[in-house]
């Protein structure tokens, strides 16, 4: 008789014995078969069919006597199912189910095989044999089966050379290195080895297999059964011949060794090899897999890149956020961490499926815009999911291109179509938004109510908080809303924040945005001509040309004193200089031009490798300043920008020409030439701003042809992107500590 079935048989026939009556119940049915096959001598056996009354009527005869009869009755449902049926049988003998006490009286078909197999595969194997019962992966029909191939197999040798007879660990062993092949050969442990791994993961080896052969099949087995077991019923023509485990605990044993085996650091080195080899033996590049079922597996290098293109493809037919989320979850799994050119195709699949589903978000609530700019700036900026996501998401794609390595062999053909799709998406909606802000802000009254405005910051933001603790005033040169609420972000566990944005002052350049951030700006601003086709911001009679000019202005009407200083002085930390100067003053501002400087410069994979790290820079910088005693850190920006693909010939469009006072690719200002319906044209007196000049933008993302103009970055125009800009208030949470001055040993 099969072990573990005669084993059961002794149980129960242990309790007729003692007790005579035995109530037999079996919810999980796992006993049904043999329930069938039991007969004990003097003992009747009843099985329960289709009713309790018949079976009843059967065993009356039986109850008749004054003591119970030797009586054994199988129920194959629970006790609780029973409602009392049989309260009188249970009575007058005894129960016997899974988890019944005492533990002889147990049933449960985990404990039963690990109390029959022990004495026979040994306790770390029958351990692993238990899980997965409990796991419903093996039978008792299974479990006669691994008794019987385990009865010629002694694990006390194996326990001497790997240090353990559990069969995972056993494997690992095998796998990762050749270091107990020597102790294997030595005390001739080969038949022991192999019968052992045969039993525990459905394997068979040839008798002559070596101990490379035996290592090399083994991780072939191990690694094809956890593949085929995830794709199921999708299995590949070209793998249905392959032999692998088949039963319910070989499987399971695979797919467990497979998963601890390249989730173990130490060992994922031997995985990777073994994988690799193992899908170019069976040519797995080439095979054509089922993607949907395949999501679930990790196995091999070839099918997370077949997922990959999957997923690439799908994009470019829809975006949709179960693909973002997949293309997000695989950035942790196996072969991204294992291959950083796998977690940044990953990366780069993400970031275009974000561009995709925010424009698609953004193209939708523009077909019934708000009607004002207040509304329109407060849906752009505000909320869980502004429009400026679009932007970030836009930048975040960029920058992730230009960091990735493409391959000349045209492995990444989908990757770069679906970048394409993503960057004309963002150029599309995006233009189609500038055009009907920009329009709406041409027809609105100005100064519009409700928004605050960029020559106001000083007065209302920096002002109040002059002789309320050290202040930092920090001018970001083309620091886009977008990005400002990225920063704070980061900075917000050390730092309480409150960002809000503002309309900059038109023209969006540097010489008219930065001389809006100073004393009496808000008071008396004029855009006048500085001669060499530049303009500058006239404030009370003086005219704001550079930055030489804003810090002497800025140093004159502050009314409190002033140290001035550039964002790289403070990196990657201040001079005792400027930490004197930080200390004697009251206001202390500090300049940024690094992104303008590096866009400017028009090299664009330059830039876009290094746009990203501006933002470092000011994290580090702002906590440098609250290390060194400043309170209350405000920042600025003089405009907005926009940073897109390289601009063609369709997107260039003539300047009304006539006397520029300036001209940039966004924006041109000066008075006669032509209009057309490509731009807007109108005088900057008609949008707010005291001037004599017109200015002249085109409506959509489209530029003015200009001699040596940047070929992908601008800014001048009033798209929300270069025209909405932030105040952002950061207030330290950081204790600064008396530095420790003496060394005291213990």
């Amino acid at each position: 008789m099969a072990v573990v079935t005669e084993y059961l048989f002794q149980l129960i026939a242990k309790q007729v014995e003692d007790r005579g009556l035995v109530v037999w119940y079996d919810p999980e049915r796992a006993y049904a078969q043999v329930a069938t096959e039991l007969a004990l001598p003097k003992t009747t056996i009843a099985r329960y069919g289709d009713s309790f009354f018949r079976l009843r009527h059967e065993i009356d005869n039986l109850l008749n006597g004054g003591q119970a009869p030797r009586l054994i009755v199988y129920v194959p449902m629970s006790q609780d199912e029973a409602h009392n049926a049989l309260i009188e049988l249970e009575s007058a003998g005894v129960v016997m189910k899974p988890r019944q006490q005492p533990p002889n009286r147990n049933t449960k078909l985990a404990v039963v095989a690990r109390n029959a197999l022990r004495p026979v595969l040994g306790d770390d194997q029958v351990g692993e044999i238990e899980k997965q019962v409990d796991s419903g992966k093996l039978s008792l029909a299974d479990l006669n089966a691994l008794a019987d191939k385990g009865k010629d197999i002694s694990t006390g040798i194996l326990s001497l050379i790997f240090g353990t007879a559990n069969p995972q660990d056993v494997a690992l062993g095998v796998l990762h290195d050749q270091r107990h092949h020597a102790e294997i050969e030595k005390k001739t442990a080969h038949k022991e080895l192999r019968g052992f791994l045969e039993v525990s993961f459905d394997i068979g080896f040839p008798a002559s297999a070596t101990l490379t052969d035996m290592r090399e099949r083994l991780a072939r087995h191990v690694l094809l059964t956890d593949l085929i077991a995830v794709l199921g019923e999708h299995v590949p023509s070209a793998l249905a011949s392959i032999k692998v485990a088949t039963s319910p605990g070989g499987v399971d044993s695979c797919v467990r060794l497979a998963r601890s085996w390249r989730n173990n650091r130490d060992l994922r080195g031997s995985y990777v090899d073994a994988a690799n080899k193992t899908e170019q033996v069976f040519k797995l590049p080439q095979i054509a897999f089922d993607p949907p079922a395949i999501i679930g597996n990790e196995t091999f290098l070839a099918v997370e890149r077949a997922l990959l293109r999957h997923v690439e493809n799908q994009l470019l037919e829809a975006a949709s956020p179960d693909l973002l989320r997949l293309a997000v979850a695989r950035l942790s799994r196996f072969w991204a961490e294992v291959e950083p050119a796998v977690q940044a195709r990953w990366a780069l699949v993400a970031a275009a499926a974000e561009v995709l589903l925010e424009a698609d978000r953004v193209a939708k609530e523009t077909k019934m815009p708000p009607t004002t700019i207040p509304a329109l700036v407060t849906a752009y900026v505000e909320g869980d999911e502004p429009w400026c996501l679009l932007d970030t998401h836009h930048r975040h794609l960029e920058s992730r291109k230009y960091n990735f390595d493409f391959d000349a062999s045209g492995e990444h053909q989908g990757l770069e179509k679906l970048i394409t799709k993503a960057e004309q998406r963002y150029m599309e909606v995006g233009s189609a938004l500038a055009k009907y802000f920009v329009t709406t802000f041409q027809k609105a009254r100005h100064p519009i109510k409700g928004l605050l405005r960029q020559r106001d910051f000083f007065e209302t933001q920096v002002k109040p908080k002059l002789g309320d603790g050290k202040l930092a005033y920090v001018w970001v040169d083309a620091l886009r809303f977008e990005m400002a609420r990225e920063l704070c972000q980061v900075l917000k566990d050390d730092f309480d924040f409150k960002i809000q944005p503002a309309l900059g002052t038109v023209p969006t350049i540097t010489e008219i945005g930065m001389a809006a951030l100073l004393p009496r700006a808000d008071k008396s601003a004029k855009v006048v001509g500085a001669g060499d086709g530049k303009l500058g911001l006239e404030i009370c009679g003086k005219i704001i040309k550079d930055r030489k000019d804003r810090v002497a202005f800025l140093k004159e009407h502050a009314g409190v004193t002033v140290f001035d200083c550039k964002l790289d002085d403070l990196l990657p930390k201040p001079s005792k200089k400027v930490k004197d100067g930080i200390q004697s003053a009251e206001l202390v501002l500090v300049t940024s031009q690094e992104i303008d400087e590096l866009c400017e410069a028009d090299n664009i994979a330059q830039a876009r490798l290094q746009m990203d790290g501006v933002l470092g820079h000011l994290r580090r910088g702002v906590r440098i300043l609250s290390y060194h005693g400043v309170k209350t850190i405000i920042l600025a920006a003089d405009h907005g920008h926009l940073f897109v693909d390289e601009i063609g010939e369709d997107m260039k469009i003539e300047a009304p020409g006539g006397k520029a006072e300036d001209l940039h690719r966004r924006v041109w200002v000066g008075v006669g030439g032509t209009s057309e319906s490509s731009y807007l044209r109108t005088s900057l007196s008609s949008l707010g701003i005291e001037s004599e000049f017109d200015i002249a933008t085109p409506w959509t993302f489209a530029c003015f042809k200009s001699k040596g103009g940047a070929r992908a970055y601008f800014h001048g125009g009033l798209s929300p992107q270069e025209l909405i800009v932030s105040a952002v208030v950061l207030t330290s949470r950081v204790k600064i500590g008396a530095p420790t001055t003496q060394i005291e040993w213990t």
